[in-house]
């Protein structure tokens, strides 16, 4: 177990949960990007659910690396609870229907990509910005925090919430493998 690893997931996790909270789209991807630059890890459950399925990553540290992102999603929706009095106005993702099973899906095949073909950096937090803006879910750990949180933990909510995180995850194996096949390596 590589524990520098694990703590990367899930403060990484918490700081861009907190301030997707807080400050919306662009604080989230300016944290993520600042957080790529600087410690590196996937931070976001849909990288890990796709580099466990493509098997870039082992499915023992990608399992610990996505308990910690949720972890560190329920922390930062702790954190956020605790300092508004329990006073929050979020908004859960709502039904998993055609639309935000298409947004999720097309968000981790984009954000892998940038993820992969330009290793991990600042891009993927510029991207995460715009997709969220537009109303794509980019950390399911936010999601699985705030139904902790919240005790909103109905068939609904869960179908949203992990369907959506394993669309996108779905999406960036997609992206793992157009890229092994169709792209090849960058020059």
């Amino acid at each position: 177990m590589d524990q520098k690893r694990a703590l990367t997931e899930l403060v990484g996790s918490l700081a861009v949960v907190y301030f997707a909270i807080s400050g919306g789209a662009m604080a989230t991807g300016l944290v993520l990007a600042i957080f790529m630059m600087a410690m590196g890890g996937t931070i976001l459950p849909m990288f890990t659910l796709a580099r466990m399925a493509s098997g870039k990553d082992g499915w023992e540290e990608g399992a610990l690396d996505f308990l910690m992102q949720l972890l560190g999603g329920i922390i930062a929706f702790g954190i956020a609870w605790w300092e508004t009095a329990g006073d929050m106005n979020t908004v859960l993702p709502g039904e998993l229907g055609l639309f935000t099973g298409f947004a999720s899906l097309f968000a981790g095949f984009l954000l892998m990509m940038v993820y992969e073909r330009r290793g991990a950096g600042w891009e993927v937090g510029i991207l995460a910005w715009m997709v969220a803006e537009n109303g794509a879910t980019i950390s399911g750990a936010e999601d699985v925090g705030e139904m902790l949180v919240n005790s909103a933990w109905t068939p609904d909510n869960i179908t949203a919430v992990f369907g959506g995180m394993v669309l996108a995850g779905l999406g960036g194996y997609l992206a793992l493998q157009f890229g092994d096949m169709a792209l090849g390596e960058e020059e």
